[in-house]
């Protein structure tokens, strides 16, 4: 008997040429598919970088597989064929229930994890069953499934390569002109170099919006605000409604349109956003005159200056997800052991942002003993993420049973809890810098899902010993870091119109101006 005799005989559907068609590479193409789809989607918010782990996990996981099922089935395009089946499945069943999760038939809930899953392991052994049938021509079918996996690839690897070429392109421009409003600004011969400390309380809301929509009144807060010297806008307004522009918009003292020309109706590339904020121009002229940044660590891309010359982090255990990670997890078969609780993860979204939050209060009140003098960017994701009960206690909230009722409790108790601890921060920063620092506290735009206005009312406190006359009950974020840089740093940057801008996050240039009725 020759050898190719032993060979058929060893694996009788051996394809006479093992070429390109016939080896089922695949598997790997599925099982890298559904992460990089997640990030693709989610491209503008976070790093590349963050689905590495996921993919070398996918990847090793399917082999795996695909070695068992080779030594069980001994066929290597069978194998393949069983293997990409269950990863469809297990990828798939975090999303199908999500969707399905929520259909009743009087009054109970059809789909949950004790109906859904058990219908899942089913589906499992029937096309597990189909698959290994002899009379599937599975030598036809290795060559297709290589093409469809080869094309599903191509979408979200291309997406995620545009977004990042567009960001790096805005880094290019960034770096090579800087905003325009910069090159207005002339270096002074002030000596002042106070501390300054920018914290955005995300989301929070104007005192008189908040008390006619929640019942909340935060009057206490500010009159403490007050005390301490802060001038407290009571008439403020947010330029813009989205963190990300409004952000851009306050740290380069201009409107976007001024800062860059696609900022414009019918655009929707967010890329040119992300330099404006982490290379501002407030940052890069404090930095010219001897300032150090200092930044933390918010798990949102575009507010973390990870780049800064101090940024703080909350440690981080070697087996820890990141917030794309547990995301990902919970589209997929994985999300039964998270809703059962098996998985006892540590670091939910939720459980993150409760982390960051805590770690930025304790650290703001040593940065006073820092050498030099400091920009101190923070975004804190209070009282947006109802993470935080009234005193501090872990709250978890699910997002799609949020109600009206759910959200007003939420809301006031974050309310609650980040006003005693910012009115604790704030007197410790005052109370340790040797030099009287400067202490902007702002909404980035007001509360979600009740109204245009109600968005763009915010919070707007300022601790500007000396210069409170330059202050008003209406001015809004576009022009604080004018009236900061012509107060201390001699410029003459005139002030702008206090214009608000509300847009979509599907249109996010395309406005809607917004009147404030406050100042009339």
């Amino acid at each position: 008997m020759d050898q190719k005799t032993k060979n058929k005989r060893r694996n009788p559907v051996l394809p006479k040429q093992w070429n390109w068609k016939a080896v089922p590479w695949y598997v790997l193409l599925f099982s890298a598919y559904p992460i990089l789809a997640l990030l693709a989607h989610n491209a503008t918010e976070v790093t590349p970088t963050v689905a590495l782990i996921p993919l070398a996990f996918s990847a090793a996981s399917a082999g795996i597989l695909l070695l068992v099922f080779r030594v069980l089935l001994r066929n290597w395009q069978r194998a393949a064929l069983v293997t990409t089946i269950l990863l469809i499945l297990f990828f798939s069943y975090g999303q199908i229930y999500s969707l399905l999760k929520g259909i009743q038939i009087s009054g109970f809930f059809v789909f949950r994890h004790r109906t859904l899953a058990p219908l899942f392991l089913i589906l499992a052994g029937l096309v597990t069953w189909w698959a290994c049938r002899k009379k599937l021509k599975i030598q036809n079918v290795t060559p297709i499934l290589n093409v469809i996996g080869m094309l599903l690839i191509v979408m979200p690897v291309f997406q995620i390569g545009l977004v990042s070429w567009k960001q790096w392109q805005a880094w290019k421009e960034s770096s090579r002109t800087g905003p325009e409003s910069l090159n207005a600004i002339t270096v002074s011969t002030s000596q002042e170099t106070p501390d300054i400390y920018y914290i955005i309380l995300d989301a929070y809301g104007r005192s008189d919006i908040i008390q006619e929509l929640y019942g909340y009144d935060n009057s206490e807060f500010l009159n403490s605000l007050e005390q301490m010297g802060f001038f407290v806008a009571r008439c403020g307004q947010s330029n813009y409604a989205q963190t990300e522009l409004s952000l851009t918009s306050s740290l380069n003292f201009d409107y976007l349109d001024a800062l860059n020309a696609s900022f414009a109706p019918g655009n929707t590339d967010r890329s040119p956003l992300w330099p404006l904020i982490k290379n501002s121009a407030l940052r890069q002229f404090l930095e010219s005159r001897g300032y150090k940044t200092v930044a933390f660590a918010t798990g949102f891309g575009w507010t973390e200056l990870n780049n800064a010359d101090i940024y703080f982090t909350p440690p981080v255990g070697t087996w820890e997800l990141n917030s794309f990670q547990y995301m990902l997890i919970q589209t997929t078969a994985g999300r039964i052991l998270l809703d059962a609780q098996e998985l006892s993860l540590p670091n939910t979204p939720d459980d993150l942002i409760r982390r960051r939050t805590q770690f930025a209060l304790e650290k703001l009140q040593v940065i006073p003993s820092i050498e030099g003098p400091k920009f101190v960017f923070v975004h804190l994701l209070v009282p947006h993420s109802f993470v935080f009960g009234p005193n501090g206690e872990p709250v978890a909230i699910d997002v799609s049973t949020m109600t009206p009722e759910i959200f007003k409790r939420g809301y006031v108790d974050s309310l609650i809890f980040i006003d005693k601890q910012i009115e604790t921060v704030v007197a410790v920063i005052i109370t340790k810098s040797p030099t009287p620092p400067i202490i902007i506290i702002q909404g980035d735009h007001g509360p979600t899902g009740s109204g245009r206005s109600v968005r763009m009312s915010n919070l707007n406190a300022y601790y500007l010993p000396g210069h409170e006359d330059l202050l008003y009950p209406s001015i809004t974020p576009v022009n604080t870091f004018r009236v900061v840089l012509d107060a201390y740093f001699g410029q003459d940057l005139p002030l702008l119109p206090d214009i608000s801008r509300y847009s979509t996050y599907q249109a996010p240039y395309d406005y809607f101006k917004i009147e404030n009725d406050c100042a009339k």
